[in-house]
């Protein structure tokens, strides 16, 4: 983590990579993103259906256990090193989705995955952050086509907002120049949202949530054990949690 780096994701809560991904990895994923399209996400939790209630599936939730190959995500050398430094050397998978912004989707609500702390979870120098999420961006998003917006240093905010029916609030700042190939990686703790798609396009995300040594996955994302016999040693360390289920730390410090 270089200081600029580590000055911005201490001050506004997160970093945007640019053009992290290369093109020969993009058409890589987009191989890989069509063939796992077709998942039935309903076999693929058959041993479990109650699972289902907490995923996603826009279109595929644990896209690991779908296909392994997607577990390179949790250890990309474009974000691990990032990793190491806010959440420490033994960080853990928390969920995973391969995510699509569809055309006419309304908005979501604002919200944070985590509390957020008068430190910005930053203590005696060190990040201890409870939760980050990393956003490998798939597709270009430009104006009005679906886009990530956070609000910048709200991780260390002070006071509440009512935020219901709300689609814009104030110091906002609007994803709206992602390139295909970006990463956005963010501390939870953020209040962000995802934004009206009024155009055609379809923005497609391939999402990694993590926390510290000591998080637990979310409930329906831990991984099965076959998965866990198809990745890296590296991988399978991230993908075993200690803890059985998230649940975010008392204290920070």
């Amino acid at each position: 983590m270089t200081e600029d780096q580590r000055f911005a994701f201490d001050v506004q809560g997160f970093l945007h990579l640019r053009g992290a991904l290369t093109p020969e990895e993009l058409a890589e994923y987009m191989r890989w993103i069509e063939e796992v399209e077709k998942t039935d996400v309903r076999r693929l939790n058959a041993d479990e259906p109650s699972r289902m209630q907490h995923q996603l599936n826009r279109p595929v939730s644990r896209v690991i256990d779908a296909d392994p190959r997607f577990a390179r995500f949790l250890d990309h050398e474009a974000v691990e090193p990032l990793l190491v430094e806010i959440l420490g050397e033994d960080y853990k998978h928390i969920d995973n989705e391969l995510y699509y912004t569809y055309p006419g989707y309304p908005g979501g609500e604002w919200h944070r995955g985590v509390r957020a702390h008068p430190t910005g979870h930053v203590i005696n120098g060190r990040f201890l952050c409870p939760m980050v999420k990393v956003f490998y961006c798939i597709s270009d998003v430009g104006p009005n086509e679906g886009e990530f917006v956070v609000i910048p240093g709200s991780h260390r905010a002070q006071f509440d907002l009512d935020t219901r029916g709300r689609v814009d609030l104030p110091a906002q700042y609007i994803f709206n120049d992602v390139c295909a190939g970006d990463i956005i990686l963010f501390n939870e703790a953020l209040l962000h949202n995802g934004r009206p798609n009024p155009s055609q396009k379809t923005r497609k995300t391939i999402i990694m949530n993590f926390g510290r040594e000591d998080a637990g996955p979310w409930p329906g994302y831990a991984p099965k054990p076959e998965t866990l016999e198809k990745v890296t040693p590296r991988q399978r360390r991230i993908l075993m949690n200690r803890t059985p289920i998230w649940r975010e730390p008392d204290r920070i410090g």
